[in-house]
């Protein structure tokens, strides 16, 4: 196709343009599911028939918000794998909602998003037991998505009281409620997992943590003593 450009009444037809048949599609975003506020390496792997050699150069990579039309962030394009026709590209987290990734090739324009959907978000869908001690002490599992391997990252709170990190992993936390001296009031608490202190993860089952009295009393103690003794 003829491109004819006219610039201060000079007119230049030596140029052409080839119309690509069809755009050029995108396979696959891994992971498709990341936390607001952790850093992340994202893979996007185009169709193997992409017949240009990838080149961070001829790239721009944009995260697009799907409830926000006029929010936009470049993502830093880290590496390109021409063989696996496959971008690696860094998220630097987001407010929770649903985005849409944007790959922009200089040579042939924009590629489709239709399976570059990313939700940004953390959220608990379990916690047990949901039931403890009004002194503290109780061991809780808190089962989620998107949390941190740093027990830094994602400090836990059970109503007023801190529930001390032992173990997290990206899909579950185990914590202790600390030592409570003034006994916690009998009620059900809201269990709180803060990503780096900044928000908070959704909640999508039961997250109300009921603090009782202790079922088991000491009535007396016995001094007994064995033979090695």
């Amino acid at each position: 196709m003829s491109l004819t450009i006219t610039v201060n009444g000079v007119v230049d037809s030596s140029l052409s343009v080839t119309q690509v048949a069809a755009v050029k599609q995108s396979i696959s975003l891994s992971p498709n599911s990341v936390s607001p506020v952790l850093k992340t390496t994202l893979t996007i792997t185009l169709e193997s028939s992409y017949p240009a050699v990838l080149k961070v150069a001829d790239l721009k990579v944009t995260l697009l918000s799907d409830a926000n039309s006029t929010f936009t962030k470049d993502l830093y394009i880290m590496s390109v794998d021409d063989a696996a026709k496959a971008i690696k590209v860094k998220f630097g987290g987001a407010v929770s909602g649903s985005y849409h990734i944007s790959v922009w090739s200089t040579q042939y324009g924009k590629i489709t998003m239709n399976n570059l959907a990313l939700a940004v978000g953390s959220s608990i869908t379990s916690i047990v037991p949901l039931i403890g001690s009004m002194y503290g002490g109780t061991l809780v599992t808190i089962t989620g998505i998107n949390f941190s391997t740093d027990p830094l990252d994602n400090p836990v709170k059970v109503g007023s009281n801190y529930c001390n990190v032992l173990t997290t992993s990206p899909t579950q936390i185990t914590c202790r409620i600390v030592d409570i001296v003034t006994p916690a009031a009998l009620d059900k608490q809201s269990v709180l997992v803060f990503l780096k202190t900044s928000e908070e993860a959704k909640c999508t089952d039961t997250c109300l943590f009921d603090y009782v009295s202790p079922s088991a009393t000491t009535t007396g103690i016995i001094a007994a003593f064995d033979v090695a003794s």
